[in-house]
């Protein structure tokens, strides 16, 4: 993937849930999800000032650890990473990652934002780890979440570009991932309004 992908999911006319396999060896991930009430200011907030109870409460059943390992700031979520395991619908299978969020512009043409009405770009890069929380030097994948204001409040999309390894599991990675990021953003919707400064 390069930034005409990361472009495309802000220029795209519209936005929907889909899995596409351009190779053997990759996956792409689409989802789009539709926060009633919540404004793309919000979600910034938010991922700068999570912490183990609230990333809990992003998603009560499929988050079981949370932790900001390297050169978070109080700040922003920019340039630093965090710890997580999912085990998604509260399946057996422990998904032990890191995930480093990048400079968006370093990644997205900024320019871009104030045409199509985008309040909050991410760009993240996962890896993998081990029992000892020890990454993989291989990037697991990389994925973006762009906030877009509408009259209700956001439309949130997101999209993923995974590595797939023969020892991949396709469905967990491709139905697994929306049904958990669908149901993330629904548990969020139901309460980051009331956590949000001066709401």
């Amino acid at each position: 993937m390069n930034t005409s992908d990361c472009n495309g999911v802000i220029t795209a006319l519209e936005w929907t849930d889909g899995v596409d396999e351009p190779s053997a060896t990759s996956m792409t991930v689409r989802s789009v999800d539709h926060l009633d009430g919540i404004d793309p200011e919000m979600i910034e907030w938010w991922f700068t000032n999570m912490d183990a109870e609230l990333y809990f409460q992003f998603h009560p059943c499929d988050h079981k650890k949370f932790a900001w390992t390297r050169n978070k700031t109080p700040q922003t979520h920019v340039g630093a990473t965090h710890l997580t395991y999912h085990q998604y619908g509260g399946g057996d299978k422990v998904l032990r990652s890191e995930i480093t969020f990048m400079t968006p512009g370093d990644h997205f043409d900024e320019s871009l934002f104030e045409k199509h009405d985008v309040g909050m770009a991410l760009f993240a890069v996962v890896h993998m780890v081990d029992e000892d929380d020890v990454p993989e030097t291989t990037e697991a994948g990389r994925f973006v979440h762009v906030a877009i204001k509408r009259d209700y409040g956001t439309e949130l999309r997101s999209c993923w570009w995974l590595n797939v390894t023969p020892s991949s599991d396709k469905d967990l990675m491709s139905v697994g991932r929306l049904r958990h990021v669908h149901e993330e953003f629904g548990y969020l919707t139901g309460f980051l309004r009331s956590l949000y400064p001066g709401s």
